[in-house]
């Protein structure tokens, strides 16, 4: 699903990190921050405030008085942070974007009950609101969704069916686990050969 015919002005890129996540945390996003760069793209990857728990009310604050122009952007997020993309994408403030990236997609807390860091109620504030599929589907021109094929805190066939609800390219990623810190995924060269191929980037 590519963006043909879409300005490519202006090259902007967002990185939305997930919970208890920061800017350096996690080495494929540093990664795709420089690989956006040397595309040619400005990139705002900011810490999210009170990131442990996720809250969209906090975060819809933060990124309005942020001063960054959101419009046209490519916007990458991870886990709470792929949550946070999709709130934001069915808020009327918030601009169409060129392409959403959702990555390791977190749509509810079903499979962490029992894990050991998780916390009841720690997710309170970030799922505030059902998901208007029609309406994400119309603030972006393309969307992207990554998703480790053995991901053990976040559903891989739920993500699969959001995908194909908002029409958009689902990329598997054999072993991939929740793409966080513990893994061994240094770059998403399967994302930013469709990009590139689909010519968003």
């Amino acid at each position: 699903m590519g963006v043909r015919g879409a300005s490519h002005n202006p090259r902007q890129a967002v990185i939305l990190h997930g919970t208890d996540g920061t800017p350096t945390g996690i080495v494929w996003q540093g990664n795709l921050k420089k690989y956006f760069e040397k595309n040619g793209y400005q990139v705002y990857f900011p810490q999210l405030p009170g990131c442990h728990t996720p809250n969209v009310a906090l975060y819809d604050e933060f990124l309005q008085q942020s001063g960054w122009d959101f419009t046209d952007n490519i916007i990458v997020g991870h886990s709470s942070g792929a949550t946070t993309l999709l709130h934001l994408l069915g808020q009327d403030w918030f601009p169409r974007v060129r392409a959403a990236v959702l990555v390791g997609t977190f749509l509810n807390e079903a499979k962490l009950q029992g894990v050991s860091w998780y916390e009841p109620g720690q997710f309170d504030g970030l799922f505030v609101e059902a998901f208007d599929p029609k309406k994400i589907a119309q603030k972006a021109a393309a969307f992207y969704f990554v998703h480790g094929n053995d991901d053990p805190y976040c559903d891989y066939n739920e993500a699969h069916e959001l995908c194909k609800t908002l029409d958009g390219t689902f990329i598997s990623i054999p072993g991939g686990g929740h793409l966080s810190a513990s893994g061994m995924k240094a770059d998403l060269t399967e994302l930013t050969d469709i990009l590139t191929r689909d010519e968003v980037l």
